[in-house]
């Protein structure tokens, strides 16, 4: 299995692509370096991307704060997100390409816990990840 992730200029005809826990660590530290409007990565399992209903993982991240969140969204699942701790912040948002995308407030997780789940949707293939707490959209 491996990965296509989507989160920066370039990534809509070119996505970097990880079949391993390691290379997506890499995708995540570049994603921390992005500035804000590319705050989000959007994840799909390659060989399952064009089935009907689409998998998608989201990760967004704030680098300064050392923390993250996720959205999982599965037709027969429907969409979900993470539940951590409550943000600081009266609201919380990642964005994709420019695009803001509310979460939660409590959505806020370690980055270390966004990379476990990352790892573990490239590793099942595309299941909602167990290793985080989820709550419905």
């Amino acid at each position: 299995m491996s990965v296509r992730a989507y989160y920066k200029p370039g990534h809509s005809d070119t996505p970097v692509i990880a079949s391993t826990a390691e290379e997506l660590d890499r995708v995540i530290d570049d994603l921390l370096k992005q500035p804000y409007e590319f705050s989000m990565a959007n994840l799909y399992i390659a060989e399952r991307e064009s089935e009907n209903p689409v998998v998608e993982l989201s990760i967004g991240v704030d680098p300064d704060r050392g923390v993250g969140g996720l959205q999982y969204l599965h037709g027969s699942d429907g969409r979900w997100f993470s539940k951590g701790r409550l943000s600081t912040y009266d609201e919380v948002v990642y964005c994709y390409y420019g695009n803001g995308c509310t979460y939660p407030r409590d959505s806020e997780l370690p980055l270390d816990a966004i990379r476990a789940a990352a790892a573990q949707f490239l590793h099942t293939g595309g299941a909602r990840p167990d290793s985080v707490t989820w709550q419905p959209a």
